[in-house]
């Protein structure tokens, strides 16, 4: 993507070498590398769309040092204000396609801090994101995050309400299985979280343990160490809830270590 970057600024294409460093950057996130990493990269990226006045590349690579920045625990009401305006913006403009990038982000953030009902009010409210992502992985990692929140919501619940965020989550792990029936194997350590956390709100709790094993063991295996991390995290909350806490406290540990 580098390299392309360079070819579009050599022939004077830079909407498209701006596209390059744009998709780099999400790549990069998307693949763990190391957030303040990812930071310096993106600041320097910032200046060169700014001088190149390349705004729609700008605001989305904008969107993700926000996020960055949250992760990071740095500028987080700042953060606020950025999404904020931007979803704003979206409106104004009809850009369905800013607005569900920054839903996508902050779904991301969500879930990394556990706040559950900030993102089921998320998921609710921006709808099927995926008809104007249909080509960003953000899209697929979004419908994940979407299905692990309906799950939380639906063990957190009780009645009609658990029944009605269960049915939600199991439309939405039906997406992710059709991703993986058709080949795509970066979404098979997903179902394997997904698989835990269903088997916790079923109360199977020899089911839940082998699906965290499982959802560990692929996600280092496929290199995704941010959701190795997260599988370790959901496993340590699992086991503390059962009273365990040697394997509470092992997962937390591992969980830190990879995050």
């Amino acid at each position: 993507l580098l390299e392309w970057y360079q070819r579009g600024l050599e022939i004077g294409d830079t909407a498209s070498a701006c596209w390059c460093l744009n998709s780099r950057s999400y790549n990069l996130f998307h693949v763990g590398r190391a957030l303040d990493s990812i930071q310096e990269e993106l600041e320097a990226t910032i200046q060169v769309m700014t001088q190149l006045k390349q705004d729609e590349s700008l605001l989305q690579i904008i969107n993700l040092r926000t996020t960055v920045k949250k992760l990071r625990g740095i500028d987080s009401e700042a953060g606020d204000k950025i999404w904020d305006s931007m979803l704003t913006t979206a409106a104004s403009n009809d850009d369905f396609s800013l607005s569900s990038l920054v839903n996508v982000m902050k779904l991301e953030v969500f879930v990394f801090y556990q706040e559950w009902k900030k993102a089921v009010d998320l998921v609710r409210k921006a709808g099927n994101v995926r008809l104007f992502l249909s080509s960003f992985f953000g899209a697929v990692r979004y419908t994940f995050f979407e299905a692990l929140t309906y799950v939380k919501a639906a063990q957190s619940a009780s009645g009609w309400k658990k029944r009605q965020m269960k049915k939600c989550a199991l439309q939405t792990i039906q997406l992710i299985k059709g991703w993986a029936k058709n080949g795509n194997v970066n979404v098979v350590h997903y179902l394997f979280i997904l698989e835990a956390e269903l088997a916790v709100l079923d109360e199977k709790n020899k089911k839940a343990k082998e699906s965290f094993n499982a959802a560990i063991t692929t996600s280092s295996r496929n290199g995704f160490l941010q959701d190795r991390a997260l599988a370790h995290e959901l496993a340590s909350a699992y086991f503390k809830a059962q009273a365990d806490e040697y394997w509470g406290n092992y997962h937390f540990e591992c969980s830190r270590a990879c995050y």
